[in-house]
């Protein structure tokens, strides 16, 4: 362990929010698109910007795609 106060979980999801926030435009556009300038104006932190993304694909999970 290097002994550097770094939370792998917080980098975790720093690095894979793009690809939820992808996943969810395919479902919920204006959704993907409020929390991605959330995140570009740094008003949220990345674990709340990272729980409300999962939380929103998994409601649109049994709804069919937009389009």
């Amino acid at each position: 362990m290097s002994g550097l106060p770094i939370d792998f979980d917080v980098v975790n999801k720093n690095a894979y929010l793009p690809v939820k926030l992808s996943e969810l435009s395919k479902v919920d556009p204006s959704s993907a698109l409020e929390i991605l300038n959330q995140w570009g104006e740094g008003t949220k932190p990345i674990t709340v910007l990272w729980e409300t993304t999962i939380e929103k694909i998994l409601q649109n999970k049994d709804q069919p795609t937009k389009k």
